[in-house]
């Protein structure tokens, strides 16, 4: 039902925003502008933009048509751009719709010309609105410099960088990383500007002045790591003396930071400056290092998945530093209470914020779902094998029965998970890779005894066979062996490591389960491992390869293993990769394209025993060289030598030697004629390109003559027009005349209107507060209703008080007692009998004021009468609805005097129980004193 409500709501904002396109008119842009607002609620912060992809229809329908509108940005009010930003500024929250809305909607140089066109003279809401949206969906893309609105935004953002007065100065930093990082082209045309040196001053002026803002430090570092690398200036910012304020600020705004761009910034920033080993030494040796661990891993349940994949990415980065990670794993380990496993399933239940244990967030993000949280769970596999390998392999011997009941349902979980794969490929493909994460993350755990022991209690058969089965019916490496090298198209690729490091895992554990020892080997020999075996083997991942030779080199001693089937199909997925990458080389895009040379492709065979072996070249190569060095000896100790040399050599050999010469310049001018093929294909595409150039330049030309023609005849038609409008002027003025006069019958019917608009507003208000007088009216029913009741009670309670009062003296402090309940509870009845009367009065107060204003309506309806004949019906319908309401009112009139009648009865009724109380009293003190005087 979301998805529908959705869909109809875009369907309504793409009807309004069609309407605005064709008649830009301001009731047209009100409805628009509603629909936006809408579109703003339910994309606001926190909610789901699943259906938002641009993969749909309708969202793709709506964003073209808000792009479309704001290229218009001379026709449109300002206000109605900052609400499309705005939107725009929500979706790009989601990182495909980011993504999307830079490369298929190139968003980025509609901004840059609205950034042109409204910050001309000074920057406003709406430049500042630009400038968030473009710094957001430029970040990770490469801009091309050539474009012209890249140098134009490169113009901009350098003058209000260099300029501290301006308050965007912020944001044109955070622009400039995006544009600097990893693009040569920027970083040279930073580095050949003008103003480079005033460039290089205000960010070192930022980076060392005490009154710069946290955020203008690390974009100030983070654009003079890009460009100035090699050069004086990035000696001065990284030197030993301050690298520690330096690492103070980064973790000061990745611990503090308000927005999670900054935190992004500042965790790009470490990944980058830990590629020097220096610097992770002094990171290493930093003070207030752990403090500052501590403090990020705090951060792990109480972050959003945008921010906690951050958090993992940055951990991940220390923990490639010798010496951190152990740090790292005992500041995990120091929090958690191990004797409370009982309680681990209860919390991973429960909301991550709930969770205090760095260790138990982790696991809690590792067993989401990819669908709801993306890679958060994805990094979380990768810290918590991180964590495990320095724990196992560091020999910290630390209840590892524990860290297996808190870890291993999650694993288990996670890997006996179905896949859909008929939803779209990125979903899948997700799920793959959380599964090979846990299959890796198990094979570390299974290099510890205790660990091992429980995980082969609750590990079967069956979660093995069900996940090769899985990928042996519905990968397509079974089909098309070409699709794994396209491993960004599908999870083909993935599901090939989920087989790999099943099989491994199985390698590991087949001594210590039952029967699992015969299902691996029988695995092994089955042909429909091949392909798997073949792309791991082939395959670009170092880790991957590793452990499919380890495989490949125990399948060699068993007896059926197929050897020369994976042979054939390594060597038939190499040939398609190079013929994949002889097709990208000889069919150029553009003419600065260059062509790779190609290497002679090596001639593979293999023998009766499936073993691989070179052809006869390297056999004769061998020959040849040592005749080679034969006749060298030769010359080197004399003429006579070299004689016996050439004698004890026989002269095929000689032949055999210019041959095999021959054979190289052959191999040589082959390699030649290859490149000039090459070159005599792209040649032909210049020339191809050179035609298409000449032939639009002379259809260019056509058109130019055409728009000549058409220039004369317009000019003879506007002399004509300009006749005609001479005399057009003419009618104008007469009409001009007209209009004025009917400009004035139409104001006195515009008056007109708005009376009997605001007629209509105060009718419809009187209804709804007879409507909420109606209300209370019967609430107050209800209570004189429970009134009733309580006096009724209270009546029979007095006649049960005098007949034991006739009855029995004896009992006169017990009704003393009850005398007491008695008048308490009378002195409530009578506070609320005073509300009551006070409600009463205030409804009769508001009763008169809705008489008042209903004569003052029908003195304007006789008015109405004079003067508009054309609304005669709808006032008798008005007449008719005020005659039903003058009966409602005179019901209600009669009810008030019949509440009014009650009320005096129920006052005369608490007379009289007023005055029984007092005789009762009078009586109760004069016996008092009668006994008082007999005891004299």
């Amino acid at each position: 039902m979301e998805n529908m409500e959705k869909a109809s709501i875009i369907k309504t904002a793409i009807m309004a925003a069609n309407q605005y396109i064709y008649s830009k008119n301001n009731s047209n842009m009100i409805l628009f502008q509603h629909q936006l607002d809408v579109l703003l609620g339910i994309t606001s912060r926190g909610s789901d933009l699943k259906f938002f992809h641009p993969r749909n229809l309708l969202p793709t329908e709506c964003l073209t048509v808000i792009i479309d509108i704001m290229r218009e940005t001379g026709e449109i009010k300002p206000s109605l751009i900052i609400k499309c930003l705005q939107l725009l500024r929500n979706l790009a929250a989601d990182k495909d719709i980011r993504e999307s809305l830079h490369e298929s909607f190139n968003l980025t140089p509609v901004l840059v010309d609205i950034i042109k066109h409204t910050c001309s003279s000074a920057v406003n809401s709406l430049c500042m609105e630009s400038l968030h949206l473009l710094q957001r969906i430029t970040y990770g893309h490469k801009m091309v410099l050539q474009e012209s609105y890249v140098q134009e935004l490169l113009d901009f953002i350098i003058q209000h960088i260099t300029d501290p007065a301006e308050d965007c100065t912020q944001v044109c930093l955070g622009l400039l990383v995006n544009l600097c990082k990893d693009n040569f082209a920027v970083q040279t045309h930073l580095k050949n500007l003008e103003n480079s040196k005033r460039l290089k001053r205000t960010l070192l002026k930022h980076i060392s002045g005490s009154e710069s803002n946290l955020d203008f430090i690390i974009y100030s570092i983070s654009v003079v790591t890009s460009v100035w690398l090699h050069d004086q200036e990035y000696d001065m910012v990284f030197k030993p003396s301050n690298l520690n304020p330096m690492f103070q600020s980064i973790f000061n705004i990745i611990l503090k930071g308000e927005t999670g761009m900054s935190r992004r910034y500042g965790v790009d920033l470490f990944k980058e400056i830990l590629k020097d080993g220096q610097i992770q030494s002094t990171l290493s040796k930093f003070s207030h290092l752990s403090a500052y661990i501590d403090a990020i891993l705090k951060l792990i349940p109480a972050s959003s998945t945008e921010t906690v994949v951050m958090i993992f990415e940055l951990l991940l980065c220390f923990c490639s530093i010798e010496g951190v990670r152990s740090r790292i794993s005992r500041s995990v380990l120091s929090t958690l209470d191990f004797n409370s496993r009982q309680q681990f399933s209860d919390m991973l239940i429960g909301p991550v914020n709930q969770v205090k244990e760095p260790l138990l967030a982790t696991v809690h993000w590792a067993q989401q779902s990819p669908d709801t949280h993306d890679e958060a769970p994805l990094y979380a596999l990768d810290f918590l094998t991180e964590i495990y390998e320095e724990l196992i392999y560091s020999n910290t011997r630390v209840k590892y029965s524990a860290h297996a009941d808190l870890i291993l349902p999650v694993l288990l979980s996670s890997l006996s998970s179905e896949i859909d794969i008929d939803t779209d490929l990125c979903v899948p493909r997700k799920h793959c890779k959380k599964k090979v994460k846990s299959l890796q993350l198990l094979s570390v755990l299974s290099g510890e005894d205790d660990i091992r022991k429980k995980m082969v209690a609750m590990l079967s058969p069956s979660v093995y066979t069900q996940l090769l089965d899985f990928q042996l019916i519905n990968n397509r490496v079974t089909l098309h062996v070409s699709k794994v090298s396209l491993g960004g198209e599908d999870w083909s690729e993935e599901g090939v490591h989920i087989v790999i490091f099943c099989m491994e895992l199985m390698s590991k554990l087949r001594k210590y389960m039952p029967n699992l020892d015969g299902l691996f080997c029988s695995l092994l020999q089955d042909n429909k491992l091949v392909p798997f075996l073949s792309a791991g083997l082939t395959s670009a991942d170092r880790t991957v390869v590793q452990t499919a030779l380890q495989l490949f080199t125990f399948g060699t001693s068993l007896d059926a293993f197929p050897t020369v089937l994976i042979g054939d199909s390594m060597a038939s997925c190499n040939a398609r990769k190079r013929e994949m990458t002889e097709n990208a080389g000889s069919t150029p895009l553009t003419l600065g394209s260059t062509f790779k040379s190609m290497q002679p492709p090596v001639s593979l065979s293999h023998n009766h025993n499936g073993d691989f072996s070179r052809s006869s070249s390297s056999d004769q190569d061998a020959s040849v060289q040592s005749i080679i060095e034969k006749m060298q000896t030769g010359l080197e100790n004399g003429w006579e030598d070299f004689a016996k040399a050439v004698k004890d050599i026989n002269r095929s050999e000689i032949i055999d030697i210019y041959e095999h010469k021959i054979q190289a310049f052959q191999t040589k001018e082959n390699h030649l004629q290859d490149l000039l093929d090459a070159k005599t294909l792209a040649l032909s595409q210049a020339d191809r390109l050179i035609a298409q150039y000449r032939s639009r330049r002379a259809q260019y030309e056509a058109e130019a003559h055409k728009m000549r023609k058409l220039l004369k005849d317009s000019e003879l038609q506007s002399e004509e027009h300009r006749e005609r409008l001479n005399d057009i002027m003419l009618q104008k003025e007469k009409l001009s005349v007209e209009l004025e006069q009917l400009s004035q019958e139409y104001q006195k019917l515009e008056h007109i209107s708005e009376e009997h608009q605001h007629l209509s507003a105060a009718y419809s208000d009187i209804t709804d507060r007879y409507e909420s007088s109606q209300k209370t009216l019967l609430s107050l029913k209800q209570e004189l209703k429970t009134l009733t009741e309580m006096h009724e009670i209270l009546q029979k309670h007095n006649e049960s008080l005098k007949q034991q009062h006739d009855l029995a003296s004896e009992q006169l402090s017990k009704l003393q007692e009850e005398r007491k309940q008695l008048s308490k509870q009378l002195k409530e009845k009578e506070t609320k009998l005073h509300e009551l009367t006070k409600t009463h009065s205030k409804l009769e107060s508001k009763y008169e004021k809705a008489e008042k204003e209903r004569a003052e309506l029908e003195t304007g309806l006789d008015k109405m009468r004079d003067t508009l004949n054309k609304t005669e019906q709808t006032r008798k319908q008005f007449q008719q609805q005020v005659s039903s309401l003058e009966l409602v009112c005179k019901q209600h009139e009669a009810d008030l005097l019949s509440k009014d009648e009650q009320i005096k009865e129920l006052s005369t009724q608490l007379e009289k129980h007023t005055q029984i109380a007092a005789l009762i009293h009078s009586l109760s003190s004069g016996k008092s004193e009668s006994g008082a005087s007999v005891a004299k």
